[in-house]
């Protein structure tokens, strides 16, 4: 069973889709329904289409076409790629807060090829519906919220907790995955206000970065999902257990690592700070799952810690140290 863990691999199988078919069962939809998904202004698209609300989102070719919006789109901003297909992009996603801070980031107008998405920043949590689809039918279902995230400014989780579906987030997910004629396990991804206002970001059409957490709670869609390509019928349990916390420590400690360089410049990175640093004893509590340590296997996640702390090392040394320490010998 070939299983994409990320964009990239997602795009690999499926430029070869036909072809590893015939060699292996494939944990991922025909080449014609995952092309929707990695392109996220299609998505946003049949989102729309489906009833679900969406940012106001424009396509941007070149920089240029940014002044023209500064009375039409409310800052903040957030630009990004309009694609998943590649890891080349220049920018990721970069949080605009002014024009001037449009200006002074742009002092030369700039092409995007392929083009770029321009979207209002929505505040609120990162919620994502887990599902796996087959034949259309919603057999295991799961709701995660993010807690802490990296970059601090809004990215991957680097904590979580498992959390009750909420039936409409639910239907709304449904009925989107359907749309899409999806066969297998996709998660979509939303931003919830505190007055319950869901907005739909994206849909993550493999496996997600927090896909032990619901392995975690008691929802093991891996082993499912391997269970109906081999024929048989899994048995999934009616319940998770809800509020089950999960941690993604290199992620965690990166984060922190962020905004200890970023709170000397940042009253908002050291307020962050102070949280984070407030919390962090929960946050390493046994009873919180980590994503990759095991006891079985603890290797993996020994050599991780060990290669960001020589990260952490040599960067704090080269921020310390003038650039003459750094520079090559004249021959």
């Amino acid at each position: 069973m070939v299983i994409p863990a990320d964009d990239q691999s997602l795009v690999a199988v499926t430029a070869h889709y036909h072809h590893l078919q015939k060699l292996s069962c494939l944990a991922c939809p025909p080449p014609e329904i995952t092309d929707i998904v990695l392109s996220k202004f299609s998505t946003l698209e049949l989102a729309q289409k489906c009833g679900l609300e969406i940012p106001n989102t424009k396509l941007i070719s070149n920089s240029a076409q940014l002044p023209a919006l500064f009375s039409s789109l409310p800052f903040p901003w957030v630009l990004k790629p309009s694609g998943k297909e590649t890891r080349a992009e220049e920018i990721k996603s970069m949080m605009l807060l002014t024009a001037d801070d449009v200006v002074a980031r742009f002092l030369r107008a700039r092409e995007f090829a392929p083009p770029m998405l321009l979207q209002e920043y929505c505040a609120g949590a990162g919620v994502g519906i887990e599902m796996l689809l087959h034949h259309g039918e919603c057999l295991a279902a799961f709701q995660h919220r993010r807690i802490k995230e990296f970059p601090y400014t809004g990215g991957i989780s680097v904590t979580a907790i498992a959390e009750a579906v909420n039936q409409k987030l639910l239907d709304s997910s449904l009925a989107l995955l359907r749309a899409l004629r999806w066969e297998g396990v996709a998660m979509v991804e939303y931003k919830v206000n505190p007055d319950g206002r869901a907005v739909f970001m994206e849909v993550n059409g493999r496996y997600w970065g927090t896909i032990s957490l619901p392995i975690a709670a008691g929802i093991d869609f891996p082993l499912y999902q391997w269970q109906l390509l081999h024929g048989e019928r899994p048995e999934i349990p009616k319940s998770y257990s809800i509020g089950t916390k999960w941690r993604f420590t290199m992620g965690y400690l990166t984060r922190l690592y962020s905004l200890l360089g970023q709170g000397r410049h940042s009253a908002y990175a050291r307020q962050l700070l102070r949280q984070n640093l407030g919390e962090m004893l929960g946050d390493f509590s046994l009873s919180v799952s980590d994503a990759t340590f095991k006891l079985s296997d603890p290797m993996p996640s020994v050599v991780a810690f060990l290669t960001h702390m020589r990260y952490f090392a040599s960067n704090t040394v080269k921020a310390v140290l003038p650039p003459r320490f750094f520079r090559q010998p004249q021959v």
